[in-house]
């Protein structure tokens, strides 16, 4: 239990911070069960949800099923497993890393939905009352259709109070020490993180569907593979549609999927379009590298845990149910050189979004990823259009693929 003692005015006022987990950086990671809910259903939650935004500093990222959720970066999970038709009052258990949230078909409506919403915010506030409490079910029943905003704003304000601390560490700058030399290593934090994330024996098996074959997306592809395979010991091994065998753990591409590959190494098949890997933001031009990269496991330049030191993510025009694509990585990310130095950040990345990326509409020059300092927009201009690695993205690859691709060699003798 925390208490906060503020001044205003001359009075002085007790603020109780109660037991709860409040939502890391004050973003509320969430998915929503496609089989739970149609089309329309989901919209309307979205669509809730970026109204409950424009009103508290809590960010709602619609977040793929395959997140990786911890205790720390939970994920908010939206579903009506028992088909339920009513929302009774909701006890959220915050003690592990998945807080479930049902929402019955006849609450599907802003109004209830924000209600739901601020149960689950205050819950992870404060001690969550019991299921019998008066208080509770009092608030369950009340009604105010007449407000004009979608919270009320004895909620508003009770949510802004207790997550302003938090919510400034969406955006928060970071130690700034970085060097232009020394030797880069893999620190046993680098080795933690992208554990899971690096393909055995630096191997990336792929399969493509035959009709795609003599597509220009499809030379595309086998371009970029070329470019990292020329600068890098990691190998693209293409498997044919009709292989007697069939590797485990296979990156499949083809005209259904996902849109965007997982990061780094996962178990079993992956299916990811064609289309999507060649054709990203417009003028995009190191778009298949990028993701080349995130398949191999390393996050992008602007995910970077520093990176507000450098760029300004513009969240208002970001792609709803995109956002968590912009979200900033650990440190643990990132390598370090031999004096702990962390390496200068590399605008000229392969890996760096440029400045529409993800964006709603930036037809009129709006940008979601904007350089702080940009004398005459030359780091906007070319941010993203790198269509090659840059040496810093060389030197990466190599560094932490080096143990898999010396085991490789091994093998081969």
């Amino acid at each position: 239990m925390r208490l906060h003692v503020a001044c205003v005015f001359g009075f002085i006022f007790l603020i109780h911070y109660g037991e709860g987990k409040l939502w890391s950086k004050g973003v509320v990671h969430y998915a929503i069960n496609k089989k739970d809910y149609d089309p329309h259903s989901q919209d309307m939650i979205v669509s809730a949800l970026d109204r409950i935004e424009k009103e508290v500093c809590v960010k709602f990222f619609n977040t793929p099923l395959n997140y990786t959720a911890t205790d720390s970066e939970k994920i908010l999970y939206i579903s009506n497993p028992e088909k339920r038709k009513t929302c009774p009052p909701e006890q959220y258990d915050y003690t592990g890393s998945v807080v479930d949230m049902p929402i019955g078909y006849k609450c599907l409506n802003e109004k209830d939905i924000a209600r739901i919403i601020v149960d689950m915010l205050r819950a992870s506030i404060e001690a969550p009352l019991t299921i019998n409490s008066n208080d509770l079910l009092r608030k369950f029943q009340e009604r105010n259709d007449n407000q004009p905003n979608i919270l009320a704003a004895s909620d508003r304000n009770f949510i802004n109070a207790h997550y302003h601390e938090e919510c400034s560490g969406l955006v928060r700058p970071q130690d700034r020490r970085r060097s232009n030399g020394g030797t880069m290593e893999v620190t046993p934090d680098n080795e933690r993180f992208y554990k899971d994330k690096l393909w055995p024996l630096g191997i990336v098996m792929y399969g493509v569907n035959e009709f795609l074959h003599s597509t220009t997306e499809f030379a595309t592809l086998q371009h970029a593979m070329s470019a990292i395979e020329l600068s890098t010991c990691v190998v693209f091994q293409q498997v044919s549609e009709d292989g007697a065998i069939k590797p485990k753990n296979l990156l499949w591409f083809s005209d259904t999927g996902e849109e965007m590959p997982n990061l780094g190494f996962t178990a079993g098949n992956q299916t990811v379009t064609l289309m999507s890997m060649i054709h990203g933001a417009p003028g995009h031009s190191g778009h298949t590298l990028n993701l080349l990269l995130r398949i191999l496991g390393v996050p992008m330049m602007s995910n970077r845990f520093d990176r507000d030191n450098y760029v300004t993510v513009n969240w208002r025009n970001v792609q709803k149910t995109k956002e968590h694509y912009l979200e900033r990585m650990p440190a643990e990310a990132w390598l370090r050189n031999t004096e702990g130095e962390g390496a200068a950040y590399d605008y000229d990345s392969v890996t760096h979004a440029p400045a529409n990326y993800m964006c709603n509409d930036c037809s009129l020059g709006a940008q979601t990823v904007q350089p702080i300092q940009d004398h005459l927009w030359q780091r906007t201009l070319t941010m993203g259009h790198r269509n090659d690695l840059s040496p810093a993205d060389v030197e990466l690859l190599n560094l932490l693929y080096n143990n898999q691709c010396q085991q490789r060699f091994i093998n081969n003798n």
